[in-house]
């Protein structure tokens, strides 16, 4: 496990450096309006809208541990060519936007793999704990993320800034290239991973029934209900992140190396949400410990427009309520974590989280695109209250299982 984590903490410093300096870039440098930063933030996660079977399928015949690996490599090198265009003065918005979107290639290998992976090494009954603890992890890295960009930018240039990126992800590749080959845990082939490391509880459909496609995912029990609730909770943070940075930089603006600091509000939060996950699962069911959680992103993210109401300390109030919402976001993100993992087959996870990550990542470039719309017809304050809005209606589909917990894994891990 002590490499999945090493990897976590690489993968994600790479991710907050990355999706922190783009945006950035794009208006700072290039002079990106609302719409275009829509298409911008949305770019990355069409993978997952348009090739989400074909990544599933990918997963599962490569096998978790290649899967990662390419992700990452794809990534090194899409971010280092960003650096070596905008060092010669050659970037402009085209390339951004296409390079935008082979970035999000590598994160839709990587994490589609990295959710398969996950319950192979460290055994389903402790899918949740491992989230937890890769969660924590990584809001240690987002702490320290947007610091260390903050001062990049301060000190030297978005250029530089964005080498922290690559070197992250090169550790992660590096960690991932080194983890050890156990049964069960880094196996190539689908079939053998599920005979070595896991045998399928018995709530779960036989590994010949028929392939776990979106129909499917929502009509299963409990597994239905938290993919919607996702989906719309991630369609609220598109809206609220697109707006976010047009908030702060046009609307009240502020600085960018400022804005850079509200993602470390953002992982200070994380890391409160992912200690009080473990209490929340404890003493609650599935369903009503993510009701709990997802009612606290709605109400959070009240906070953020609210700053726009003062005249002073408005960046304050904003990474206050970064702050909030990121606690809540995270424990209801960890909360559930390892129902997919107990009631589908090793072989089929998959394709089975290609479907999931359809509706909870495919939302995510239309809900972005939307937003962009929306802030180019009204304001980014109207955007970021269509966000809470959003993390409002998250909640209904939850209000119907708030008594459900998925059954008990019936493996003892290797």
């Amino acid at each position: 496990m002590r490499r999945i984590l090493l990897a976590a903490l690489g993968e994600s410093t790479g991710d907050d450096a990355v999706r922190t300096l783009l945006p950035l870039i794009a208006v700072a440098s290039l002079g990106v309006g609302g719409g275009l930063l829509g298409l911008l933030n949305a770019l990355p996660f069409l993978w997952y809208l348009c090739a989400h079977h074909q990544i599933g399928v990918a997963v599962d015949a490569l096998g978790h541990r290649y899967a990662v690996m390419l992700g990452n490599g794809l990534r090194v090198l899409t971010v280092s060519m960003v650096i070596l265009l905008l060092v010669t003065e050659h970037l402009s918005v085209g390339a951004l936007l296409v390079l935008a979107a082979a970035i999000g290639l590598g994160d839709a290998l990587f994490t589609t793999g990295h959710s398969a992976m996950v319950p192979a090494v460290v055994g389903r009954e402790r899918t949740a704990d491992c989230y937890q603890r890769i969660e924590g992890i990584s809001a240690v890295a987002r702490v320290s993320s947007p610091a260390m960009v903050s001062a990049l930018l301060r000190a030297a240039s978005p250029a530089l800034a964005l080498c922290l990126g690559v070197a992250a992800y090169l550790f992660s590749l590096v960690a991932l290239a080194t983890l050890p080959r156990r049964a069960g845990a880094a196996t190539a082939s689908p079939a053998g991973a599920d005979q070595s490391a896991t045998a399928a509880p018995p709530a779960s459909p036989p590994a010949s029934g028929p392939g776990w496609t979106v129909p499917r995912v929502l009509a299963t029990q409990g597994l239905g209900h938290l993919t919607v609730s996702t989906m719309l909770l991630n369609a609220a943070a598109m809206v609220s992140g697109t707006a976010l940075v047009l908030f702060a930089l046009e609307t009240l603006e502020l600085s960018p190396s400022t804005v850079a600091l509200f993602t470390a509000a953002g992982a200070l939060g994380a890391l409160l949400g992912a200690a009080c996950s473990t209490p929340l699962r404890a003493r609650l069911p599935t369903g009503g410990a993510k009701l709990l959680a997802t009612a606290g992103v709605a109400l959070s993210s009240l906070v953020v427009p609210a700053a726009f109401l003062l005249a002073r300390g408005q960046a304050v109030v904003i990474g206050a309520g970064e702050l909030l919402v990121a606690a809540c976001a995270t424990a209801s993100m960890i909360v559930g974590s390892d129902v997919p993992a107990r009631l589908v087959p090793q072989q089929q996870l998959g394709r089975a989280f290609a479907a999931i990550r359809l509706l909870t990542i495919g939302v995510m470039p239309v809900a972005s695109g939307l937003g962009g719309l929306l802030i180019a017809v009204t304001s980014p304050l109207a955007a970021l209250l269509a966000g809470a809005g959003l993390a409002a209606l998250a909640c209904l589909p939850l209000l119907r299982i708030r008594t459900w917990s998925p059954p008990p894994p019936a493996e003892v891990p290797a």
